[in-house]
């Protein structure tokens, strides 16, 4: 039987390319692909220590950094599963993800000793530090650089606890496999380089900017992706633009994978970044405008290439540099689906639907088992082995997938289907909207309709009220009339998720302020 263990993963790269660098952190310390596999033998060691075997979850409430590198790899060696809990959670955020996942073993660092404190007097689960600076909390001794062989482990084997972003509801708890997460990273090996086959990047081939946070899937993949295909990874604390400008001038990356939150940030910045020599920017985790697609495109004549997936389903469809210069590029879709995914469009009753009708999107997939804290939830998302995405879209007939929103967003106004995306895409292009949230808010007469919550641009010769009216006939012009905003409601920003996706939950009920 093959090994699943994303564990052999490093192990493989200490094989072909041992002394080659293989992690960097962002204040210029570098460690070996030999050094990154020896340290997770001693974190191994010490969880093993700790009666830490296989199977077994262990919470990392860590803030971003090589050490989580070390940690990830550690734990997997064991077999055992880490539960990545964002650094950026509170005392019951954090209390509320190990109720939900019931881990053995909590590892916290310094940062964040005041919220330690305030969870460890109203829980009894053990908790190690893996540094010295958490008062009352024993140190874990993981520093003994140590040979430990990766466990086997089977391919439907747990191998991680990932939280979902919560957009849409509170988060839940994810979990994925070992044998699942190598599938979706052979997928997208085989469509980025040509092959399946681990360590294909040349030795010289530039590092890898980790640009989101181990404790999300996307972070997780873009770590695994590199170290599969070979490359070295660049870890940071979290995305800056002045951090990523020093981090550009010092390796000098040629490719990117930012969430369009970031993408937006650069197109707004005043500094202007060195993106000399990057050949494409890979942009996921939710829908990217047209205007800042545009805006980023033109400022750095650097291409956008979308994926589609998810932390559930995994890599799905998208572009890749190939595909541009082939011609075969849609503006607008997700892509093309990768080979080896099997996807279907199906109804609310569960028919399958041919090219050109829109439905839900569902895909097979071993990436999951489901959500651990929400038995319903789960039965919902994974049926006979296929994965309900709640995404709706069509295939067309070139096998490219389209996306049109997301099922439970859909704003049905007097009987017509809304997507909010369709109507902030069109917003955004009135010079005067700096960002845009459509929600669907009840009516008595229609069911829902459509409200845009508006961030504008600062121009003290247009009132909120002439603005408000200029926005709803600029989408009149370009929408449906049920499309259009029924009203306009101004907040000074929109909420965002710790991974960056602006919420569609937190936003405030409408004040009558600004209205059609």
């Amino acid at each position: 039987m093959t090994n699943a263990n994303l564990a052999g993963i490093i192990e493989s790269r200490c094989q072909d390319r041992a002394a080659l660098p293989g992690l960097h952190g962002e204040h210029g310390r570098s460690w070996t692909f030999d050094q990154i596999d020896l340290l997770a033998g001693g974190v191994a060691q010490a969880l093993r220590a700790e009666g830490i075997g296989a199977g077994d979850r262990v919470a990392f409430y860590l803030t971003n950094g090589p050490e989580t590198v070390f940690f990830l790899f550690g734990a997997w060696k064991l077999g055992a599963v880490p539960v990545t809990v964002s650094s950026l959670y509170n005392a019951s955020e954090l209390a509320e993800s190990v109720a939900k996942t019931h881990p053995r073993l909590l590892l916290v660092d310094g940062r964040r000793s005041d919220v330690v404190a305030e969870f460890r007097a109203g829980s009894d689960l053990p908790v190690r530090s893996i540094t010295d600076a958490v008062p009352g909390v024993e140190p874990l001794a993981w520093k003994n650089e140590t040979r430990v062989r990766a466990v086997e482990v089977a391919a439907d084997s747990e191998a991680c606890i990932l939280f979902t972003g919560g957009t849409t509801g509170r988060p839940k708890a994810v979990s994925v496999t070992h044998g699942g997460t190598r599938g979706s990273l052979e997928r997208l090996a085989r469509v980025s380089t040509g092959t399946d086959k681990q360590g294909t990047a040349p030795p010289d081939a530039k590092p890898n900017l980790i640009a989101l946070p181990l404790f999300h899937s996307g972070g997780q993949h873009s770590l695994l992706f590199a170290y599969f295909v070979g490359r070295a990874a660049v870890v940071w604390e979290r995305f800056g633009i002045d951090r990523l400008a020093d981090l550009m001038e010092r390796f000098r990356f040629d490719n990117f994978f930012f969430l369009p939150t970031m993408v937006f940030d650069i197109v707004h910045a005043e500094r202007h970044l060195p993106f000399a020599g990057v050949k494409s920017v890979l942009v996921a985790g939710q829908a990217i405008s047209w205007q800042i697609r545009r805006g980023f495109e033109e400022r750095y004549n650097v291409p956008i290439l979308v994926n589609y997936g998810s932390t559930e389903a995994g890599h799905i469809a998208g572009w890749n540099g190939k595909d541009m210069k082939a011609g075969l590029w849609k503006p607008g879709s997700a892509g093309k689906v990768y080979p080896g995914v099997d996807l279907e469009i199906r109804d609310d009753d569960g028919n399958v639907l041919p090219p050109g009708s829109e439905g839900e999107i569902v895909v097979r997939s071993e990436l999951t088992k489901g959500y651990v804290d929400d038995a319903e939830a789960s039965a919902e998302l994974v049926r006979d082995g296929w994965v309900h995405t709640g995404d709706m879209g069509y295939i067309d007939e070139d096998e490219v997938l389209w996306l049109a929103g997301r099922k439970r967003d859909m704003i049905k106004c007097g009987g017509f289907q809304v997507w909010p995306e369709e109507i902030e895409d069109e917003l955004r292009e009135h010079p005067l909207v700096h960002d845009v949230r459509v929600l669907g808010f009840p009516d008595d007469r229609l069911g829902e309709i459509p409200v845009a919550l508006v961030v504008r641009e600062h121009d003290d010769s247009v009132c909120d009220d002439r603005l408000s009216a200029a926005i709803v006939e600029f989408a009149r012009d370009r929408l449906a009339h049920f499309k259009t905003p029924r009203r306009i409601q101004f907040v000074p920003a929109l909420e965002r998720s710790e991974t960056g996706k602006i919420s569609r939950v937190s936003v405030p009920a409408p004040d009558g302020g600004g209205s059609t």
